[in-house]
């Protein structure tokens, strides 16, 4: 891994470069930092030792640092970056600094527009628990990680999600490459799906000759673009391992559902079987356990497989990845990531065959007016399997809004939903809530005891989940000390 001395991070309470870091100070390096504002992960990094200036000024830029990593939120004009570019010092996004430092070590690299982070953990947690040792750099939080984001593990083996946003995923030269699925996001950075789908295939690219791909033989899109990169893929001796329900090298039975667990059993020639076991409901949890296994396997061979299924088995989930955070008003409370449609639907179809008694009540905050008005009509029917739909105005990205998109509002996805309930002759709640300050109340008002209450959405909602879960503890405490 490269050394560094000094390194000073933009945006250090960002999950990512948060998580280089805490990967950094494990090294020994003299990390500073900087963030817009005071917030929990700042202060988590804090009270780590880490020394925090908030707000961003050219003064907060250290003498002696010999790098400046910086989060894709900072822009070009940010006070930080721009007195680090006068004084000749490099300045590297998080994800190209992160393949500097494991630069012709062994890469790991899990790509794909859904599931990246749970793939990721679940494969780091395999690796760890077969004795590989592997770094993990994750885009959430694990619990069975000391550090949360990051595992910090050996300077040879690298596993890490490659985001496809800005093309980092390009940034990395994997060993192994994972790709989870494809499916169009980002319009904002992508002038349209061809171009997000060509990305994919230039990962290809990157592998390292006599490295591996693993892949989602069920989803078309994926099968394709590795059809079409086969012939070079080959004369490169890259390997191709399919994962998927219906074709490929590595196959999984659908999952059924056994006391509240889901389960399959996967399938690899020359490896005796594994039985996925995830506490983490939903097929795509099942698929995202079936790649990190069969990843996990291609490197440690065959004789890990108990260890395998057994890190699996475990696995505690993930930070806002279905999380269940605890109860209000009797209700069950479960924070998700989920923005785009296909992870909506997805969640929603694994909440009704986990608890197929209960109501369901999805609080969604919609992530970004670009996204919202670029995948709108795919938006609209993943309300679908929701009993109760309240929906908070949608969650500004920093930098990332246009002024074309200023009018889109979550007001006019409702009255889209609206319309086609009475369609479908569908009678159910569903209802525009405003900003998230306001959602509180009609959370109050339509939440019941026995529902599962989905917080949904990769902005602020997560907030607002725990908020709401922690006052209703501290009720709770409060009776029970009277």
């Amino acid at each position: 891994m490269k050394h560094y001395g000094r390194v000073h991070c933009i945006g250090i309470g960002g999950i990512h470069v948060g998580a280089i870091a805490k990967l950094l100070a494990a090294r020994g390096v003299d990390v500073s930092g900087s963030d817009v504002v005071e917030h929990d992960l700042v202060r988590e990094m804090r009270a780590k030792g880490f020394r925090i200036a908030v707000g961003h000024a050219a003064e907060n830029l250290p003498e002696g640092a010999e790098a400046v990593v910086y989060s894709h939120a900072a822009t070009d004009d940010n006070p930080e970056l721009v007195e680090a570019r006068r004084r000749g010092i490099p300045v590297v996004d998080t994800h190209a600094f992160l393949a500097l430092l494991f630069e012709e070590k062994d890469q790991m690299i899990v790509t794909g527009t859904h599931g990246k982070s749970t793939t990721t953990s679940m494969l780091g947690s395999a690796l760890i628990a077969a004795g590989a040792n592997p770094t993990v750099v994750v885009g959430t939080k694990v619990s069975s990680f000391e550090d949360g984001n990051v595992h910090v593990g050996s300077e040879d083996l690298l596993v890490a999600e490659g985001d496809e946003y800005r093309r980092h995923v390009l940034s990395y030269s994997p060993k192994v490459l994972v790709i989870t699925n494809i499916e169009f996001d980002h319009p904002d950075a992508f002038e349209n799906e061809d171009a997000y789908i060509g990305m994919f295939g230039e990962a290809l690219s990157t592998v390292r000759d006599g490295g591996a791909v693993l892949y989602n033989t069920d989803d078309p899109t994926s099968a394709r673009i590795i059809r079409e990169a086969n012939d070079s893929l080959a004369a490169r001796n890259v390997r191709l391992i399919g994962v998927g329900m219906n074709d490929g090298g590595a196959r999984f039975d659908e999952p059924r559902v056994e006391m509240g667990r889901w389960i399959s059993e996967l399938r690899i020639p020359g490896f005796d079987p594994i039985t996925l076991r995830s506490r983490i409901p939903g097929e795509m949890n099942i698929r995202n356990a079936a790649m990190a296994a069969a990843a996990a396997l291609s490197i440690t061979g065959a004789g890990k497989s108990k260890e395998v299924e057994q890190a699996i088995a475990e696995f505690p989930g993930c930070w806002r990845r279905f999380e269940q955070i605890g109860l209000f008003q009797g209700a069950e409370v479960i924070s998700d990531y989920g923005h785009h449609p296909t992870e909506i639907s997805e969640t929603l179809k694994a909440a009704k065959a986990t608890y197929p008694d209960k109501r369901l009540v999805l609080c969604f905050q919609p992530h970004h007016r670009n996204r919202t008005r670029g995948l709108f009509d795919e938006f609209v029917p993943a309300f679908d399997l929701a009993d109760v739909v309240l929906m908070s105005e949608i969650y500004d990205v920093p930098g990332r809004e246009s002024a074309e998109d200023a009018n889109i509002s979550s007001s006019q996805l409702i009255d889209a939903i609206q319309k086609r309930d009475a369609d479908f002759s569908r009678t159910r709640h569903v209802q525009f809530v405003g900003a998230l300050t306001q959602t509180e109340s009609a959370l109050r008002s339509n939440v019941r005891e026995g529902d599962i209450l989905i917080m949904m959405g990769a902005g602020t909602i997560d907030g607002l989940a725990r908020q709401i879960v922690s006052e209703t503890a501290e009720r709770v405490q409060l009776k029970w000390t009277v």
